[in-house]
């Protein structure tokens, strides 16, 4: 979703070509991997430590994105083995690769433990009850039945984009300290594009890793799923942004797509008022009652596909239940078959 940045400084041109890697602050190197997805890169943060690399983020199993990891491995990482991996979260461009470099390094396996949860549950085949949970939700929201079972069986797409994830943890929440390169990051842990989105501040060197949560041109995807059909996750984002106070407008932010900047409280101010934006219009397209579906596909015109159409419903409803949550919107179906939402006031 677009959330256009105002006047931000980036300090790079360019990112690094593909195999190698810039370095962004002491000891933090910048890679870039490739993406099967509309969203077509994701960058990652290669953190040097006296026995070896701290990795944040891994990308998806692809040969592609291994091939690259073989060449940072044996160029910019010198051949040194990896002791950590940090997950920012449990979707698969970020965590995708984990369990992968994990077990070829015996490495340490740090995140959050709801994203560690999302992840199993998200990235595992068979998880009982999933997919008719999963049709069921999309029924609810307007899809018919031929539309919904195309949708819950590319879902499997996803699932093989990650190798199996660790079994185990080491857990971080929010307000820890954690020892990255020798000094001490904290962790700021927050919701609404993930269950517990993990971000790191070290105000010695003034780098924020950000992960998907503060991106410099456009917003996260903010979505409902269909694990918790009436949850409000664009109010958990937007309550969210104090947990930054801490970081200085001037600190150099580290996002996991598109290029580092500077001016996180302009981030912030733009992102607020995207979102405000899209409730309004919301409210008015919802003037005469809809379903979510056809919501969707008026506020996301030129989205086609069904994993795409899929992630639109999602980031509709996530605006939807919003709305609901403020007495603005309502559900007027009058059986449960459908829902159907029409603004109230």
């Amino acid at each position: 979703m677009l959330a256009k940045p105002t006047t931000l400084e980036f300090p790079w041109n360019s990112p690094p070509e593909t195999g190698q890697a810039k370095m962004v602050a002491p000891g933090v190197l910048w890679a870039r991997l490739p993406l099967p997805f509309r969203l077509n890169h994701v960058n990652v943060w290669l953190v040097e430590e006296s026995n070896g690399w701290t990795v944040i983020d891994t990308g998806c199993a692809t040969p592609e994105i291994l091939g690259v990891w073989e060449r940072l491995l044996a160029g910019p990482m010198r051949g040194e083995k990896v002791v950590r991996v940090i997950a920012t979260h449990g979707h698969v461009d970020h965590i995708g690769l984990c369990g992968w470099m994990v077990e070829r390094f015996d490495a340490d396996f740090m995140g959050t433990f709801a994203e560690w949860v999302w992840a199993r549950v998200s990235h595992t085949h068979d998880v009982p009850g999933s997919s008719a949970a999963h049709h069921t939700y999309l029924i609810r929201n307007g899809f018919d039945d031929s539309a919904a079972r195309q949708l819950v069986g590319s879902r499997q797409r996803f699932i093989n984009l990650s190798t199996p994830i660790p079994g185990w943890i080491s857990e971080i929440r929010d307000g820890d300290m954690v020892a990255i390169g020798g000094r001490g990051w904290r962790v700021i842990v927050t919701r609404g594009h993930a269950f517990e989105h993990a971000s790191f501040y070290d105000p010695q060197a003034n780098v924020l890793i950000a992960g998907d949560h503060l991106l410099p041109r456009i917003s996260p995807v903010i979505a409902v799923f269909e694990m918790i059909p009436k949850g409000d996750p664009l109010g958990d984002y937007l309550e969210s942004f104090p947990r930054f106070d801490i970081v200085p407008d001037d600190a150099l932010i580290l996002p996991s797509h598109g290029m580092p900047y500077r001016g996180i409280r302009k981030r912030i101010d733009a992102l607020r008022e995207h979102h405000r934006a899209r409730l309004e219009a919301t409210a008015e397209f919802l003037r005469n009652p809809k379903t979510t579906f056809d919501l969707a596909r008026e506020m996301f015109p030129h989205i086609e596909g069904p994993d795409n159409i899929g992630f639109a419903l999602g980031e509709t409803l996530a605006h939807v239940n919003r709305l609901v949550r403020q007495g603005i919107v309502a559900d007027v179906s009058p059986d449960n078959a459908s829902a159907i939402y029409q603004a109230i006031i």
